[in-house]
Parts: C-alpha cells; structure tokens; sequence
C-alpha cells in the first residue's frame, strides 16, 4: 500500500469543464525519498458576455463559468478554480501562471459590485447594511483584481478518503480598471506548479479503524451499543474517553481542546480513521459557563469546545450595529488537523496564545493563518445527560437498521420565505412647479410582465404654496395583503395622504428600523426639493419565483385631468430564502432542490405559494417523515423564522410564523420550558436537517445564562429566553423525534441580496453545495451516501471556491457545525442486524 499511494495523488488534476488542458509531469531528483516535480496545464478561456444589468451597471459572464469574485462593494469579476491533488507532505510548493493573448477593451458602464453580506438574525433591532460600492476600487486606474491568479494550499481527504496536499489555484481572467472603463482579457493561461515530493508516509495501514468516538466515561456503557451497531455495519469504530485522553503525555496540549485534537492526530496516523464523532455538549440544561475564556470552554463540557477569535471588521458598520460575534464555537478546528505544510495545525500560528485570531479589536493581536481544511469527517453529539445519549443512540441505530427502503426517505421539505428586502430605487420625479395649487391624487399599480395588474395604490395630497412643507412615510403593503399567492403589489411609501406640498424643501433619510435595506438603495427616501417631488416605493409580485414587475405611476388633479404619467418596467425583486432552496436555475447557480436526484419527491413550503402560513404547516410537512429538510431563513438559538415576500410594512409586520424549539405554559411559575418538537409525529422518519440562519446551532446555551441576557451582553442570543438547548441540537436530541442530524451556524450566517443569493456562497451558498455534493454521491455510488462524506467534500468545496482570506466566507465555513453522526449511512442499510 505504501508504494501504492504516490501513485494514487501525484497528478490529479479536478478541472471545472473550462478550456482545454495539457498535463506533463516531470523528476529531476532520483533520490527514494524527495524527488522534484513539476506539472503543467494550458487554459483556454471562453468567449466573453457583457449584458446590461441596469441603467448605472454592466456585467460580465463567461460561458460555464458560475464562481464570481463577490467581496462586498468590489466589481463582480468571473472566476476559474482549479484544483490539484499533490501527495500528502509535497513541500516548497510553488505556482505560476502565465496568461497569453491579452486584449483590451473599452466598456461604457462600470461594471456592477457585489451586494453587501447582512446577518440572518431574527429580531427587529436595526441592521445598518453596508453601501453597495467600494470608492477605493472604483476611482482606481489600477486593475481590479490585483493579480491574475492566487493559490492556496491545504491538506485533507481527497474524494476517495485518502490524504493529499490540495493546491485551490483562483484565476481572474477578467481584469478591469474601473477609473479607464477598460477591461483586460486573456485568451488563454498557462499554470506551472513545481514542489518537492517525499516517499514519506505518516499513516499506519495494520491496525485500520473507520471512526473514533470520543466521549467521557459516563457514556460509555450507552456508548458501548452504538459501538457494536457500528462494528456489525462494517464501520470499524472504536471508544476513546476524554479522561484517557487527558491523562496520557502524548496529548500533552496547551488546553484540553488540544489535548483532544492531538489525540486525534494519533488516531489518523495509528488507525488511519476518517470519521470522529464527539459525544458530549454542557452539563447542565439550566446554568453552565459556555467557555472559561476567549478560546475554549472545557470545565462545564463533557467534551470541550473552541472558541476561535474571528470578529467582523471592527471598522464595518454592522459593529457600529453591536451586531457581531465575538468568536464562535468551532469544530471544525478538532477536524483540521494537518496545515498546507502536513504540519499540526493549532490555529495559533503566531504563538500568541489567541486561537483563530483574525480582525481582533486589540490591534496588538495579529491574525492567524490557518488552514481550515478538514481532515477527517467531524461531527458532534453534544448530550447534556445520560438521557440524551440513550436517546440519539436508539435513534442512530434505529434509522440505519430499518430506513432502507422506506417511501419516506425519498421525500424532501423545503421551509423559506423572503431573506432581505433588496427594493430597488424607483424614484418617480414628478415636478410640481408648473402646477397650480389644489388637491392631487397619485396612483400607482403593478403587474408581472404575463400577468393582470393589481390593485392600485392611491394617495392624495394638497399642493399649497402658502404653507410649509409637511411630508410623512408610510409603509403599510402588509394591510393589503389577504392571501398568498396574490396580484402584484403597488406600495408608495415617500408620501401619504393628507401630505402638504408647499414652499419649503424636505429631505429624510429613512432609517433602516423604518425601511429595511434602505442605506444601500435609498428606495424610501423622502425628498421634495425645488418643487419636484421624488415618489419612492416598492413593486413586486407576491408569488412563487415572482422576480419581476412593471409599475405604472400616474397623478391626476381634481378635475380628473393626468398631469404625471410613468412607468418602470423590469423592476427586480428577489425571495432569496425561496430561490436558494429551490428547483430554478439563477445567475449561473441552482437552489438545493435544483440538485436533488430526480426521484425524490419535493414538498415545497413557501410564504409566497401560501404553504408556510403557520408552524403547522412545518409541523405537518415534518411530521409525514422526510429524507432531508432545509429551512432557509433567520434565526437565533431558540427560534427559525423568515419574511412574507417584498417583507411588507417592513421586518416586524412582515415576518412569517415563527418556529419555536423552545415554549412555556402561560400562568405557570417558575417557567418551565416545553418542547414543541414533542408533538412533531414523525416518529423514526427522521430527516438530515439543514438549517439557514443565526446561531439555529450554536449549542453552549443554557437556561440561566440566557435569562439573563435580556440585551445579549454575553452573546447568547437569546435576549431574554431561558433557552435549555439550541434549535438544531434539540431536532437530533428529542427521542424517535425530530431529526437524525442537523447542520448549522454556531455563530452569524450571512446572506446577500437579491440575484447572487445562490452564487455568491455564505450561509445559503454552503447550504446548496451539500445537496451538490449529495447529488453527486447519490448518482456515482448508485445511491449510497454517508453522511460525514458528502458533508467533507461540501466543506472542501466551498473552501476552495470562496476566498478564505474574507473573513465572511472563513468564518461561513468554520461555524457551520454537523450535530449528527458522520458515519450515518444516508437511508440506512440494506440488511437488518439483529442486536
């Protein structure tokens, strides 16, 4: 086997379906242990597209190509992934790129930035959106990006469970120079990757296991049943307890977090394991300390957690918001375990005793590098009792024993809404001044481009020049909306009636708290200024895939005469959480559905085709019994929620039923909380749920704690709500209920605004990719899938097609968290094991 491997890594090269490429390999050492190589590639780059996007921006597309450079407020720039598969411990390696052929050419519009990256929270505190456009990249003469490619390296599994050094190489063969209106393209590129080779190998092949499970020794006689189901199952498993771990000097770490991310390290190396599950959350449901400092919690752990030291940009104007995680659990940190260099990766590069340090506000604490690649598959059974171990026990052994086959496998739910109001600026500009004073009335209507208007919007106000002006903001679309689906909706908002026109000007910036998402477009401003009247609002079509209306706009005075008519056509709004987990292709990318194998039946639970009107509806759907359910929406520890399409009357009047995992009997003290996930029905129907949004996953909470952080002073999210566990742990921990594994954020997903909501990664974009990834495995291995398998390659995947160094898609990646078995055969096996 050891001569074997080399064989196996050197040389693959995984292209994205671009161009066409020539590979040679070459050794200039004959040395048994290091041997220089060198490969080369030739990438032909095709044929460019530059659409119009809207009256101010282009857009540049080139064919098959779907991943964009998208960092908020930069120019949205085609870009080419390429990966290549080195063997495991390649050292000095080194790529280069040569691009041949460049043409200039000149543009007349600048070409579109990348929308803002706003958290997924679920209250109705203000969140101040950052602006559209960054000025430093768009006043430049220099080329955006700076460079024609970059790389990185990492190490992990490779698709075939086997380690390898991964080198992501990101190509822009696009270039522009905002301040020139030139873009520089190439016709083709030409990659060289040179690195030292070594015959060395790490991992043992004579005692092989499949999967360590990690726990304390208070669980190990529940334990000891999964260990054997697994075992029967062909899955080579083994016990280990933290007390052993702790007391044995080759896991001697600088915290009991590491001390168990070394011991792993042995694992791989002695018994060459793929899979690890931890089982072990808090102590306590009612009062435990989530972490003793800034970089773990272990005293009140059965199995410790870390911390890492991300924070949102100290300068960005969601902290001016107090919006911001200040680090957040990551178990992606006990599965990375080797950096790019096969070197033990602790995620303190520096030695500075700050883990995972990156944007801190001391300025004194530089940022670490890290590797984030996931070397094993991880997940987490984060019990707080002996009673939730037994219970996710009997649920593990009783899912893979008897849902094969099962009708209710084949079946997914999807749960969403609209994400954020992405309204552009209609700015109707009615000038007054050539009018004479006296009563006006304005009306506006809506209608898709195939479909019938709807009801008119009608707002009459007074021109009066003997008066000063008095303009007021109205926001109230959610009044005129009974049902949905339902006709296009027309919503002024920068006037209301019994408005007064008169001789003074008036500008208001309305604040997010009144229009949500305004600081990026201004779409509710009020402004009349020099006589002329700019009239604001929204048009949208409140219906399944309802992206585009045209809206009539027209003013008559009291004798019934037109003094003011237009339009607006091709008016875009989106429904992100809809189109991210649906069936349509957009902008170049599918929602999860998209990618779902064909014979899958799909429960569809929309706001706007009327089948998410009430948790009910979610109950019901869940409770029939599904293979996979993925709500996409927002959220915080206790509760999931979304919006109404367009979000009318704004985020508090417009947000769907909420889906609470946590409730209490009126009148009853002290509160005792219940669980409504009791009265589900889906008993040992159990679905992988994927969870979009806010901390739905982040499993440090307790009663007490959360209590008392009425004004999340101590980031428990919570504000206020006993919570005794968090959404996504208590789906997996309710007993023959719920769910059979849930994956989520432990901290703030983010989303974007409008078409890039399933291309441009985050919370939604990492969502989407598990169910690629499943796809694919469903398809190439004739329907057997393991669970900790397609959620590695999702994870390595969006890795190597996002940007690491932004911290928005790093800290996607590192907070997503599998509370589930990672060795879960996906619907079960085909045999029956009598235990």
């Amino acid at each position: 086997m050891k001569k074997i491997l080399p064989i196996l890594v050197v040389g693959i090269l995984v292209l994205s379906g671009i161009g066409a490429v020539a590979i040679t390999s070459d050794s200039d050492d004959s040395s048994n242990e290091i041997a220089k190589k060198s490969e080369t590639s030739t990438l032909s780059i095709s044929s460019v597209d530059i659409k119009e996007y809207d009256n101010e921006y282009i857009e540049i597309e080139l064919e098959d190509v779907s991943t964009y450079v998208m960092n908020p407020g930069d120019p949205v720039l085609p870009k080419i992934v390429k990966t290549v598969e080195l063997p495991f411990g390649a050292s000095n390696i080194e790529v280069a790129l040569t691009v041949n052929n460049v043409q200039e050419h000149e543009i007349e519009k600048e070409i579109r930035p990348a929308s803002p990256h706003i958290p997924l929270i679920a209250t109705e505190e203000e969140i101040i959106v950052t602006p559209a456009k960054n000025e430093d990249v768009y006043s430049s003469e220099e080329l955006f990006p700076s460079t024609w490619y970059n790389y990185q390296v990492s190490s992990g599994l490779n698709d075939e469970n086997i380690r390898a050094t991964h080198v992501a190489i990101s190509i822009y063969p696009i270039r522009y120079s905002p301040k020139l209106n030139k873009i520089s393209v190439a016709e083709s590129a030409e990659i060289k990757i040179t690195y030292d080779s070594s015959d060395v190998n790490l991992f043992s092949t004579d005692d092989e296991y499949d999967m360590v499970i990690i726990a304390p020794k208070k669980f190990t006689l529940l334990l000891n049943r999964l260990v054997q189901h697994k075992n029967d199952h062909n899955m080579k498993t083994y016990l280990k307890t933290t007390e052993s771990i702790y007391k044995d000097k080759k896991y001697d770490g600088v915290d009991k977090p590491e001390d168990i991310k070394l011991f792993i390290k042995d694992a791989i190396e002695t018994h060459n394991i793929k899979y690890v599950l931890l089982v072990g959350g808090l102590k306590n449901q009612i009062w435990a300390n989530p972490r003793e400092n800034r970089n773990y919690g272990a005293r009140d752990w059965y199995v410790p957690v870390r911390y890492h030291n991300f924070f949102d940009d100290p300068e960005h104007p969601l902290t001016i918001a107090k919006i911001f995680d200040p680090g957040v659990i990551s178990d992606l940190y006990y599965a990375d375990i080797y950096n790019g260099e096969a070197e033990f990766d602790d995620w303190d590069s520096n030695d500075d005793g700050v883990i995972g340090a990156w944007n801190h506000p001391n300025e004194e604490i530089e940022d670490d590098v890290i590797d984030m690649y996931p070397d094993v598959a991880l997940g987490r059974l984060a019990c707080r009792n002996l009673l939730e171990v037994r219970n996710v026990v009997n649920k593990i052994i009783n899912y893979e024993n008897n849902a094969y086959g099962k009708e209710w496998f084949k079946r997914m739910v999807v749960v969403s809404g609209d994400g954020f109001l992405d309204q552009e600026d209609l700015d109707f500009q009615w000038d007054t001044n050539p009018l004479p004073d006296g009563e006006y009335t304005i009306y506006a209507r809506s209608k898709s481009p195939d479909g019938p208007f709807g009801e008119e919007e009608e707002i009459t106000i007074t021109l009066d020049r003997e008066q000063a002006t008095s303009i007021t903001f109205n926001h109230d679309d959610h009044l005129r909306i009974s049902e949905y689906p339902d006709e296009a909706i027309a919503e002024i908002v920068s006037v209301s009636g019994g408005d007064i026109l008169g001789n003074t000007d008036y500008f208001e910036n309305i604040s997010e708290g009144q229009a949500y998402g305004n600081s990026v477009t201004g779409w509710a401003n009020i402004n009349f200024t020099k006589g002329i009247l700019h009239i604001r609002g929204k048009t949208y079509d409140p219906s399944p895939y309802g992206n585009v209306t045209n809206i009539h706009v027209w003013i008559k005075n009291d004798a019934g005469d037109v003094v003011f008519d237009d339009w607006r056509n091709g008016s875009e709004m989106y429904y992100e959480g809809e189109w991210v987990t649906g069936e349509k292709e957009l902008n170049g990318g599918g929602g999860a559905l998209y990618y779902l194998p064909e014979d899958f039946e799909r429960e569809i639970l929309w706001a706007s085709n009327g089948k998410y009107a009430s948790v009910d509806d979610i109950m019901e759907a869940l409770g029939a019994g599904c293979g996979f359910a993925f709500m996409s929406g927002h959220g915080n520890p206790y509760v999931w929620s979304d919006h109404y399409p367009g979000i009318p009357g704004n985020r508090r009047n417009g947000g769907t039923p909420d889906f609470l995992t946590v409730a209490f009997k009126p009148n009853i003290l002290p509160l005792i909380p219940t669980n409504p996930l009791k009265k589900l029905g889906n008993y040992n129907k159990l679905p992988i749920l994927l969870i979009g949004g806010c901390h739905n996953s982040q499993f440090n909470v307790s009663m007490i704690p959360a209590f008392l952080d009425k004004h999340n002073e101590q980031n428990t999210w919570c504000h206020g709500v006993p919570a005794p566990e968090c959404f996504g742990w208590r789906f997996v921990s309710t007993p023959r209920q719920g769910a059979i594994a849930t994956i989520g954020n432990t901290g703030l997903g983010y989303g974007v605004l409008g078409k890039d909501c399933t291309t441009n990664g985050l919370d939604g974009g990492i969502c989407i990719e598990f169910f690629k990834q499943y796809g694919n495995e469903y398809t190439e291995n004739e329907g057997v899938a393991y669970l900790g398998d397609v959620y590695i390659q999702t994870q390595q995947t969006y890795h190597d097609d996002f940007d690491m160094y932004f911290l928005d898609h790093a800290k996607s990646l590192t907070q997503w968290v599998l509370l589930g078995d990672p060795s879960l055969r996906i619907g079960g096996y085909p045999e029956i094991v009598a235990l």
